[in-house]
């Protein structure tokens, strides 16, 4: 039986999906929220926690934006990783190594106790 995902815990790392893809090229809200539903394998988000996210990345400096009003209709802020933006993801990948590790050890754990149970 597949455990059911809580919406929170799919967005603890969104801010820095946000600080990579951003590290690659600047881009809008909108391109952003693309870019997470296109290239993470499980992409669980809503554009909702995109722009909160975002946001509190601004408030944070690590990332800031100009407005492009060159294409027609309202015009959009892109948005670009500042230093600070750098050194938190920085942050951020020493984190998801120890978190992959920790995670790691319980998969692997798991799939024994799977092998021993059935044996």
């Amino acid at each position: 039986m597949a455990a059911k995902l809580r919406k929170g815990k799919n967005y603890r790392h969104l801010p820095a999906f946000l600080l990579l893809f951003l590290a690659e090229n600047p881009a809008h809200g909108g391109a952003l929220l693309t870019l997470l539903q296109k290239r993470l394998p499980t992409p669980h988000v809503d554009s909702g926690a995109v722009y909160r996210a975002l946001q509190d990345l601004e408030k944070k400096g690590a990332v800031d934006f100009r407005w492009d009003t060159k294409d027609p209709g309202p015009a959009k802020k892109i948005y670009t990783i500042t230093a600070k933006g750098w050194d938190m993801l920085a942050d951020f990948e020493a984190d998801i190594v120890m978190r992959v590790k920790n995670l790691t050890f319980f998969l692997e754990t798991y799939r024994s106790l799977k092998t021993t149970e059935f044996s």
